[in-house]
């Protein structure tokens, strides 16, 4: 008899973070006999997606693929909805794969989404926007006639659950010149974080603005010490520093890669940086999507932009935030990406 071929279930959207918390719980449970087949069928769909190289050139890097009980569940971003179907098609020659949920969400389809919701503003303010999407990134251009249009566009785009972020290069046709642009990114939960002079501590949370969904700052969770003061304090018998959590700007990410990162200053240029006073944010409610590849509890927001989480989408100028640096204002800026054409 043929194998049953695997079918193809509804998704969830809130699966794989509910998933995560269950699937570590799992994995220590030896008793789970699960664990096993399900971790050898990851890495063989793994493997079979890698060998696609058409999938692999474009879309591999932004997805990510959890198994249950023999259930494959794909998360993520793709360029297209046939890439979607094509993950799909390759994971189906997987021996032992039952059912496959598909949970990508093709480039294709989103921009359609939101450039139908930008029609809207371009039907009441008279302009025409031009709308490109890259793996869930939303890069914004055209033409307006004040900076409130611009940031109204902004939050209509960012209003789609699926959207990882909004680049936002409209023009405001008013004597204002363009902000200096930050660059577009992601930091991992768990991933380490060097300071110049080699200190270095781990992604506990990310900070986001609402706005648009992007990423203005991380809590840095470290003991912050190099190796040197550790050796003098251990000499002298004294203890360890404790672990500290620091609010690191995103301005002051040099270079950042998807297990480790590098900053622009030094673990004691207290400029570049605050201590991590929990009074200072708050979190997202339990059912927000958060911009792949977080989850909501991975998520913070400053409590200055708290009515801007809340609202609904209204005709309001761009809150500015400041979240306690000194001498500094984290201020979300739209912002230019090569792979865009920004």
């Amino acid at each position: 008899m043929p194998p049953a071929q695997p079918t193809r279930t509804e998704p969830d959207e809130f699966l794989r973070c509910r998933n995560a918390s269950q699937l570590m719980a799992d994995e220590r449970s030896v008793q789970n006999p699960n664990s096993a087949i399900d971790a050898s069928l990851a890495q063989e769909v793994d493997h079979v997606l890698w060998k696609d190289a058409i999938f692999r050139t474009m879309d591999y890097d932004d997805i990510e693929v959890r198994i249950r009980e023999r259930i494959v569940h794909l998360y993520g971003h793709v360029s297209s909805l046939s890439n979607g179907h094509r993950a799909e098609n390759t994971i189906q020659g997987v021996d032992g794969v039952l059912g496959i949920n598909n949970h990508l969400v093709p480039d294709d389809r989103l921009v359609t989404e939101v450039a139908r919701e930008l029609g809207r503003l371009e039907n009441t303010f008279d302009c025409k926007f031009f709308t490109g999407v890259s793996h869930g990134v939303v890069l914004l251009s055209g033409e307006v006639n004040n900076a409130e249009i611009k940031l109204l566009a902004e939050k209509c785009a960012a209003n789609n659950p699926n959207v990882r972020g909004v680049i936002n290069n409209v023009h405001v046709r008013q004597n204002v010149p363009d902000l200096q642009e930050s660059p577009f990114l992601q930091p991992s939960i768990g991933v380490e974080i060097f300071f110049l002079d080699g200190l270095s501590g781990r992604v506990r949370q990310v900070i986001i603005n609402p706005d648009n969904r992007r990423v203005v700052a991380m809590v840095v969770q470290g003991r912050f010490t190099s190796q040197r003061q550790d050796l003098k304090s251990l000499n002298k018998g004294e203890a360890r520093l404790s672990e500290r959590s620091l609010v690191i700007p995103m301005r002051a990410v040099r270079y950042l890669t998807a297990v480790s990162g590098f900053l622009n200053i030094h673990g004691t240029d207290r400029d570049g940086y605050m201590e991590f006073d929990p009074v200072h944010f708050f979190g997202p409610q339990k059912d927000w999507k958060a911009p792949y590849p977080y989850c909501p509890e991975d998520v913070l927001f400053p409590v200055e932009l708290q009515a801007a989480a809340d609202r609904n989408l209204q005709p309001l100028p761009r809150t500015q935030f400041e979240i306690g640096l000194k001498d500094q204002l984290f201020k979300e800026q739209s912002t230019a990406n090569d792979s865009l054409g920004g």
